[in-house]
């Protein structure tokens, strides 16, 4: 697995680096923008008894690791912005570990970005918004070693993503607006397994909201067109166009009730085993919002792949949050790798993003598939938390089937998780969590097969000061496999220092 070179040496590609610069341009003058700036570093030791991940001739090795992070955050009169991020170094890059194994040297340095900003260029017309991503990912989900960045597998990707995306938006009457939007998006990976991507996209809008009106009318056009820098099988390409036009519409039966529904042709151009690849398609849908709190919505459609099914509860109340819904999409893997399957917006992500203390930096993004053409995703999501003044609770779980339209080979991705956190006190707090992991790759796939991957985690952190914490872990691990080589079991013990200002 061939790394590319693709920046500085830092691990932050020079393109990331400029971004970062434009984007951090002050949304305000300082005296008009509110800032809230942060910056901290993580020192820690790591000790594993099998850093090689594998069931014969463990091999046990001690990791330092640094992770220096930064925050910032303004909100003024034209925009605001919302920036974090983190880096990860560790020290088993450069050793003398071997183990036997194609890509043995570990991820250092690891980034990890997460960037949300707007501004309004011309009030009333003219509007902005960017996003920046960076984080790792696996590179094959079915295969050992991508648990996380400490581990001599060489199984770790880095993905950079950015999104710049100018929109026009004029309110035609008290009910009535246009919104026109251009989004142009590059992703950039360090492993030649994954291909770098643009994209570019077009939405129109035109119509009534029903927000501001009882009966809502409107056109929508959109189109995307996805160009990969490496070409497969011969002399196909699979670069990817989608576009369509639809007529939508709502009607508010109640302030509880709202009818909803749309009907559209969608043109489309890329290589699929589907036996269309465009045509007629419609949805319709019911919204029922008995309070502020609470959210049901539930549909069905028909798009040239088939039903599209959907329906989702969210239920906010002071202490915490449930969250259900299950789709049927189409979408791609640049997209996956760049989505925390357990957050509903950027915002979710800028408040999840921070690595945990207790433990090493994971690699992030929702589990996905290599591949160049669109992916049928069938997802069903859950999340549970609650936050009292002394305990926290996040249970969540994913379950995603997804088929690639190249050749129609389905996997399924199945994630759970439930942390829990006490506090015994200001200075002294516990916490553990237990995640589960399974990985059933399409049966006609010759190398690899279903595993499952089990981790317990038990830890507790002290606050020495307002600024300094320390945190002790031991964390076990567990992945059985029906390849018997690529099965192993794993105790680590994680000590970390942490200031943060």
């Amino acid at each position: 697995m061939g790394a590319r070179d693709i920046g500085l040496h830092s691990g932050i590609p020079s393109w990331v680096a400029a971004a970062g610069f434009v984007l951090l341009v002050p949304v305000d003058t300082p005296q008009a923008a509110q800032w809230d700036t942060g910056a901290g570093l993580t020192l820690g030791a790591v000790y594993s008894d099998n850093v090689c991940l594998r069931n014969v001739d463990e091999e046990n090795k001690a990791i330092g690791t640094a992770t220096p992070n930064v925050r910032v955050s303004a909100d003024g009169v034209n925009g605001s912005m919302d920036l974090f991020a983190a880096v990860e170094f560790n020290t088993l890059e450069n050793s003398s570990l071997d183990c036997n194994a194609q890509g043995t040297e570990a991820l250092s340095p690891a980034p990890r970005v997460r960037f949300n900003g707007n501004t309004t260029l011309v009030p009333q017309w003219l509007y902005l918004d960017a996003t920046a991503f960076a984080d790792q990912n696996p590179i094959n989900q079915f295969v050992a070693g991508s648990e996380d960045n400490l581990s001599g597998r060489g199984n770790v990707n880095t993905t950079y993503q950015y999104r710049v995306s100018p929109y026009l938006y004029r309110q035609l009457s008290a009910t009535t607006s246009a919104l026109l939007r251009a989004t142009y998006s590059e992703e950039v990976n360090t492993e030649d397994a994954v291909s770098d991507s643009e994209r570019e996209q077009v939405y129109l809008d035109v119509g009534s909201s029903p927000e501001l009106s009882q009966f809502s009318v409107g056109v929508v056009g959109q189109y995307s067109n996805i160009d990969y820098s490496r070409e497969r099988s011969g002399d196909r390409t699979f670069n990817s166009e989608l576009s369509s036009a639809q007529l939508r519409a709502a009607y508010q039966l109640s302030r509880q009730w709202q009818v909803n529904g749309y009907v559209g042709e969608e043109w489309n151009d890329y290589i699929s085993v589907f036996q269309e690849e465009e045509g007629s398609y419609w949805d319709v849908g019911l919204i029922w919002t008995p309070n502020k709190r609470v959210t049901i919505a539930a549909g069905t459609g028909e798009r040239f792949f088939g039903s599209t099914p959907r329906a989702s509860v969210d239920y906010r109340y002071r202490s915490g949050r449930i969250s259900l819904s299950y789709e049927r999409e189409l979408t791609y893997d640049r997209s996956l790798r760049g989505t925390d399957p357990f957050a509903d917006d950027i915002d979710g992500l800028l408040d999840d993003s921070i690595p945990d203390l207790g433990t090493v930096q994971e690699p992030g993004g929702a589990p996905t598939t290599i591949t160049n053409s669109p992916i049928l995703n069938e997802r069903l999501r859950f999340v549970y938390t609650y936050r009292a003044r002394r305990t926290s609770v996040t249970v969540n779980a994913s379950h995603s089937d997804q088929t690639r339209a190249e050749d129609g080979l389905e996997d399924t991705f199945i994630d759970a998780g439930v942390r829990l956190e006490r506090e015994l006190s200001r200075r002294l707090s516990l916490f553990t969590r237990v995640s589960w992991y399974v990985r059933e790759p399409d049966q006609r796939r010759a190398i690899v097969r279903d595993s499952e991957t089990g981790r317990f985690s038990l830890g507790a952190r002290a606050q020495f000061g307002i600024n300094t914490s320390a945190t002790l872990t031991y964390q076990y691990t567990d992945r059985s496999s029906d390849i018997p080589n690529d099965e192993y079991q794993e105790n680590r013990v994680i000590l970390r220092f942490n200031y943060q200002l």
